[in-house]
């Protein structure tokens, strides 16, 4: 089948992008983190589709991207403390759930019907350009069937849903190919939802505060499911050894007694790790793997959540 409707993305493109999500169609657009799958979350019609075209529960809320802090709190309400935080990481790999406004015109299956909204101002010029283009809040869940494996790239987002979307803007290989961070902003303080390129570290850093553990199994922002970015193979994690049948998937100096040609990052770099993961979860199933051992990934820094995703994947 021909990638007949990915489109490199440019000034023309981003035009042609906005004018169907003004009639409610659904595209496809790089971030910083992954390929988005972009709707307007005014209408719930266009929403409707999403989870429709992912396949994904319709209790899983969305992500709204928006183009600045000023836009975002026209649909949350930010507190002293929230406003500070995005100040210091938008536009960026982090998302922030807050409160939302009774006239805020989203969506309720954005929400999943909740009173909190998770939102989001992306670094990718891309991305940016086309909200700003576009001048509509778009909710964005990753570009790939709901539980599957996040995609890094334009032909990822192709294998996935071929011309069940409307166009697919081009915009090369994603910078960190790992999803957003995830924060609750709550009365008593923050929680992290979901690890991310943004580590707790760095925030308690900026901001002076410490970042809580979420505790509650409600799921209240996207990322939360228990299994999740899998691969249809059986993946066993922090592996030193292989099994009858298993492919090893690396990460730095491999064992010895270990032949593997899949390595996360040959040079020991977790941030070149995150950014191949998705990549070569995919592989494994374009090489139709059924077993795959995985090397243990220091669970530090962006490794926290290298991890987190691993171990979602091998549920």
């Amino acid at each position: 089948m021909l990638n007949n409707n990915i489109i490199p993305a440019n000034a023309s493109s981003i035009k042609i992008a906005s004018n169907i999500l003004r009639e409610n169609g659904i595209i496809s657009f790089p971030t910083e983190t992954v390929y988005g799958l972009g709707a307007s979350a005014l209408s719930s019609d266009a929403i409707a589709k999403i989870y429709a075209v992912k396949k994904r529960p319709r209790f899983n809320p969305l992500i709204v991207h928006v183009s600045s802090l000023k836009k975002a709190k026209q649909i949350g309400i930010f507190n002293a403390e929230t406003q500070k935080l995005a100040e210091i990481f938008w536009p960026g790999p982090l998302t922030i759930v807050v409160p939302i406004r009774e006239n805020s015109l989203i969506s309720d299956l954005v929400t999943a019907g909740l009173s909190t909204i998770a939102l989001r101002v992306p670094s990718n010029n891309i991305a940016l350009d086309l909200l700003n283009y576009c001048d509509i809040p778009l909710a964005a869940p990753s570009a790939n069937l709901s539980g599957t494996v996040s995609p890094t790239t334009a032909k990822h987002v192709f294998d996935d849903f071929h011309d069940s979307v409307d166009i697919i803007l081009d915009g090369g290989r994603c910078e960190y190919g790992i999803e957003s961070t995830i924060i609750l902003s709550s009365k008593d303080g923050f929680k992290l939802l979901r690890a991310g390129y943004i580590t707790e570290d760095i925030i308690e850093k900026e901001l002076g505060i410490i970042v809580q553990k979420y505790k509650s199994s409600a799921i209240i922002a996207p990322g939360q499911l228990e299994k999740h970015y899998a691969p249809k193979a059986k993946l066993r994690l922090n592996a030193s050894t292989l099994l009858k049948d298993e492919e090893f998937i690396g990460f730095g100096k491999v064992p010895d007694g270990i032949s593997s040609t899949i390595n996360l990052s040959i040079n020991g770099d977790l941030v070149e790790a995150a950014m191949n993961l998705f990549s070569i979860l995919r592989s494994i199933d374009d090489l139709k793997l059924n077993n795959v051992a995985v090397a243990k990934i220091p669970n530090i820094g962006i490794g926290i959540a290298i991890n987190d995703r691993l171990q979602r994947a091998a549920i």
